[in-house]
C-alpha cells in the first residue's frame, strides 16, 4: 500500500476511534471522580466507624488505578488509530538518534543499563518528522530496557547505510523473545509486559511504513534482540511523495 493509501486507511480508523473513545471515556472518567470522591469520604471516616475501612478504601484505590491504566491505554489506541499529520523536514538520522538517546540514558544509567551509540561517521539525511522518529526510537528503546531482567545488561544503539538507505539498528542483550511470540509482536494489543499495553511496536511499524520505511526484528531467547529500522534517503522520499501526490515539489522546512 503507498503511503497515501495508508494514511487514508488510518484517517478512517480514526474516524470510528474517536467517536468509540469518547463513548468510553466519559463513563470512565465518571467512575474515577466517583473513586475519588469515595476515597475521599473514606478517608475521613472516624476510627471505629466501620472494620471494613481499609478494605473499602484498596477497593476505591483499585477502581483508580484501573480507570488510569484504562485512560493510558485509550489514549496509545487514539494516537495509532488518529495520528497526526507529519511534519516532514530534512533531518539527520545521526542527530535523531543522539537526541533521544540523551533522553532517555539517565533512566537507563538508574536502571544499571548501559546505553551506548556507534553513529554513521557522515550524516544521514532523511526527510522525515523528527518527533515520530523519535517516538519510534523511544519506543523500541524502552522495550530492550524492559527485556533487561538485572543490571550489567547493554543496548547498542548503531546508525549506518545499507544499499544506499538510512538504518538504525537497536541491539541488547536481554532475554530475547520466546519462539512462539515473535510472530505476534506486532498484534494490536499483544503484550508480554505486565503493564504493556501492545501498541508499542505497532506504533513503531506504522512511523516507518509512514516513512516509507521498513522494520526487521531478530531474536534469541536468552540471546537478546536486535530491531532494525531502514529508511530512504532523504531525494528517495521526496520523490516517492511527489509521485504519490502528482506534485512537482514538497513544501518543507529545514533543520
Amino acid at each position: 500500500m503507498s503511503t497515501t493509501g495508508t494514511r487514508k486507511r488510518l484517517a478512517d480508523l480514526g474516524a470510528v476511534a474517536s467517536g468509540l473513545a469518547h463513548e468510553i471515556r466519559n463513563p470512565l472518567n465518571s467512575l474515577y471522580i466517583n473513586s475519588q470522591i469515595l476515597d475521599e469520604i473514606l478517608a475521613d471516616l472516624p476510627e471505629g466507624a466501620t472494620d471494613r475501612k481499609e478494605e473499602l478504601l484498596s477497593l476505591a484505590r483499585a477502581n483508580m488505578k484501573v480507570t488510569r491504566r484504562l485512560n493510558d491505554i485509550l489514549s496509545e489506541f487514539l494516537r495509532f488509530a488518529r495520528p497526526p499529520s507529519p511534519e516532514l523536514v530534512v533531518a539527520d538520522l545521526n542527530r535523531v538518534v543522539a537526541e533521544t538517546i540523551r533522553f532517555l540514558e539517565v533512566d537507563f544509567a538508574r536502571r544499571g543499563i548501559g546505553l551506548t551509540a556507534n553513529c554513521h561517521t557522515a550524516p544521514l539525511p532523511l526527510f522525515a518528522d523528527e518527533k515520530k522518529l523519535k517516538q519510534a526510537l523511544i519506543n523500541v528503546l524502552l522495550n530492550a530496557e524492559e527485556a533487561m531482567d538485572k543490571g550489567g545488561k547493554i543496548v547498542r544503539v548503531t546508525t549506518g547505510l545499507a544499499k544506499g538507505r538510512p538504518f538504525v539498528r537497536v541491539s541488547d542483550n536481554g532475554r530475547g523473545i520466546p519462539k512462539k511470540d515473535r510472530r505476534q509482536i506486532f498484534r494490536l494489543f499483544f503484550s508480554t509486559r505486565k503493564n504493556g499495553t501492545g501498541l508499542g511496536l505497532p506504533i513503531v511499524r506504522q512511523i516507518v511504513r509512514e516513512h516509507g520505511g521498513k522494520i526487521g526484528i531478530r531474536s534469541r531467547e536468552g540471546k537478546g534482540t536486535t530491531v532494525t529500522i531502514s529508511l530512504p534517503p532523504e531525494k528517495e522520499f521526496k520523490a516517492q511523495l511527489s509521485a504519490e501526490s502528482g506534485e512537482r515539489a514538497l513544501p518543507e522546512r529545514i533543520r
